[in-house]
């Protein structure tokens, strides 16, 4: 199943769509380890690259006149890529043709081998994604990977690993589906096929939210995009932002994901992609619906609607005309009726159990808008039978996937056995022999003496690295010294402009410290730096790092912050720092610090830079009264922004309060 049909059938469909990802997933190698068993198909490889930026293009591999060129074999890997091409682009009939021309350039092909038709097989279910219910297609996924697995084909079998996750996504098995996403993590990274690792990746991000005791959901996205690195793969990091759009959209952050989908938009169109664009314009009208701009809704699906009716996707149309029943349901408006008449039509199409329901209940609703109850009553129930088929669907298709996973695991389990016997009989013909006796001694004995000098290697280095960090680390406050948060600073400087990422540098001074140490001695100054550096790490989030600058002044590096978010970083500063207890003082103890912040832009061709810069604007913060912060950006950070420190923040020009002068 050709990843380069995922994307496209992800912005429909997050999960069922990855039936068709199981053979462009082998696009370009990143320093891949050797992998057992035959290799990528050359063949298909210029169709995979090409497509990993614009499948449009790859179309020129696979034209009349190019296939005309190549031998029986050759033209039977290029038909596979080019069903994957017609997939993505929504032309299933056109796929499905393909893989028939391959299937019958197969019988021509003297050398054929099983492993030819397990690929076919893997292409002939995505072709079928839209033509076949999905718990067949689950089905035969499950006896692919049983009749795959004794041929130790790792590219097959890590691809039909990527099929296998984004159906566990569609049936609602998060669990199951993480531990598979880990496992495709690992084997795309192994074989180099970097489609494969990032989209285990996007999936991951995709059900962080969802599942307790994961990382952040962006963090796994931003590792996509490494991988990817410089490569232009235009379509690939068009998925990539569409799906961030839609997790951060569940996050209760509707702002930050219109600004993804707009980046997935643009991408789509600078590839002349317009049915990912209207399948992305859709997602961005749920949002709108969701943030209740119905007639903005109505819009944006009537503007996509053109270029989803061209395609072969009931299902995708079902999501259009859904959007404009329930935008127009909210408006109260009669034409409901007659957009639920072209639903109806689409209805009757073959859709996915889920998306039935959700369009019968959006037609419940335009009923009851218009107060015929009756009619919203008869849909209602309709969609509580097709969510009951859904659940059903879901239940089958885990179940399916455990046993596979248990048959799988007899048959190994049955190998190693055979193994064990063999290496048994084995071991007794050399213990007959005293000669070998003796050299399986020495070789144990030599092992033992490596295992002790590699065990107190280990541990001299342990124990290097132990006092390594202790001398990287301020005695007083534990944090990071002046050198080791520099040394941070200058390796997120070179990532972040290396991959575009946003960067803050700020220096944080406490206020009147002079004071603190005259008037109530050494302990208690050195209590207030110990507070700061409390209250500075419950601040910080996982990839920031705050160090000792020197004195009473403070470093901290920020990779993945605008420099629009430093306002409320200072303000969770000023908090943390108020709620600190000190002994010795009163509460409210009147501690505070003033802020210096710099964005990473053009102007800024170093972290020595940054930081001069953000001392500036500390003095500039304590030359204005302390207690308030001060920011710089570059020009290209600042084009349309308003500077965060303006007196409209209420932290720009508050009176810094004054030191109790009790001890």
């Amino acid at each position: 199943m050709p990843i380069l049909a995922l994307r496209t059938l992800l912005l429909r469909r997050p999960g069922l769509a990855g039936l068709l990802v199981a053979v462009l997933c082998a696009g370009t190698a990143k320093a891949p380890e050797p992998a057992a068993g035959p290799g990528l198909p050359e063949a298909l490889r210029p169709v995979l690259e090409r497509s990993l930026d614009n499948p449009r293009a790859a179309l020129s591999l696979v034209d009349d006149a190019t296939l005309g060129t190549l031998d029986s074999e050759s033209r039977f890997w290029r038909l596979l890529g080019k069903a994957a091409i017609y997939t993505v682009l929504d032309r299933t009939s056109d796929a499905q043709r393909s893989v028939d021309e391959a299937r019958a350039r197969l019988g021509r092909i003297p050398s054929a081998t099983p492993r030819h038709h397990l690929w076919l097989e893997a292409y002939a279910i995505g072709a079928m994604f839209r033509r076949e219910e999905p718990t067949r297609l689950i089905a035969r996924s499950v006896e692919l990977r049983r009749a795959a697995t004794p041929i130790g084909d790792e590219y097959l079998l890590c691809e039909i690993s990527v099929g296998d996750l984004f159906l566990l996504r569609e049936s609602y098995a998060l669990d199951e589906a993480w531990r598979v996403a880990e496992e495709t993590e690992r084997c795309g990274r192994k074989l180099g096929q970097l489609h494969i690792e990032t989209s285990a990746l996007i999936a991951m991000g995709s059900m962080a939210s969802s599942l307790s005791g994961k990382a952040p959901a962006e963090r796994y996205f931003e590792r996509a995009l490494e991988v990817l690195g410089t490569q232009p793969a235009r379509f690939q990091r068009g998925w990539i932002e569409w799906e961030m759009g839609n997790t951060l959209a569940r996050l209760g952050q509707p702002e930050r994901a219109a600004r993804a989908f707009e980046h997935s938009l643009a991408l789509s169109r600078e590839i002349d992609e317009p049915t990912g664009a209207a399948i992305t314009t859709l997602d961005l009208a749920a949002l709108r619906l969701s943030q209740d701009e119905p007639q903005q809704v109505i819009d944006l699906v009537r503007g996509a609607l053109p270029a989803l009716q061209d395609t072969e996707a009931p299902a995708r149309l079902a999501t259009a005309h859904g959007l404009v029943i329930e935008a127009l349901a909210r408006l109260k408006r009669a034409e409901v009726l007659q957009e639920i008449e072209k639903a109806r039509a689409v209805e009757r199409a073959v859709l996915p159990a889920p998306d039935r329901a959700r369009l019968l209940q959006r037609m419940a609703d335009g009923y009851a808008s218009q107060g015929q109850y009756a009619q919203a009553y008869a849909e209602l129930k309709r969609a509580g039978e097709a969510m009951q088929l859904g659940h059903q669907s879901a239940r089958d298709a885990q179940l399916l996937r455990l046993q596979s996973r248990y048959e799988i695991a007899r048959r190994e389990a049955e190998l190693a056995e055979l193994r064990h016997r063999a290496e048994a009989d084995r071991l007794g013909l050399q213990a007959r022999e005293a000669q070998q006796r003796a050299l399986w001694a020495a070789l144990a004995a030599l092992t033992g003496l490596l295992a002790a000098g590699a065990w107190f290697g280990l541990r001299t280095l342990r124990r290097r690295r132990r006092r390594a960090d202790l001398v990287l680390r301020d005695e007083l406050t534990g944090l990071p010294d002046r050198r080791a948060v520099l040394a941070f600073g200058q390796e997120q400087f070179g990532l972040c402009r290396r991959l575009g990422i946003e960067l803050c540098v700020a220096l944080v001074d406490v206020d009147h410290f002079k004071q603190v140490d005259e008037r109530l001695g050494r302990l208690a100054s050195d209590r207030v730096l110990r507070a700061i550096a409390r209250a500075g790490s419950e601040v910080l989030r996982g990839q920031e790092r705050l160090g000792r600058w020197g004195g009473d002044e403070w470093l901290l590096v920020m990779p993945g912050t605008a420099i629009d978010e430093m306002p409320g970083v200072f303000e969770r500063l000023r908090v943390q720092i108020a709620g600190q207890h000190l002994p010795g003082l009163p509460m409210p103890h009147g501690v505070t610090v003033s802020m210096g912040a710099v964005a990473l832009g053009e102007p800024f061709d170093s972290i020595d830079a940054l930081v001069e810069e953000a001392e500036r604007q500390l003095l500039r913060a304590k030359a204005e009264g302390r207690d308030r912060l001060r920011c710089a950006r570059s020009r290209r950070a600042d084009t349309g922004r308003r500077d965060p420190a303006e007196p409209s923040d209420p932290s720009a020009d508050a009176e810094a309060p004054r030191l109790p002068v009790s001890a």
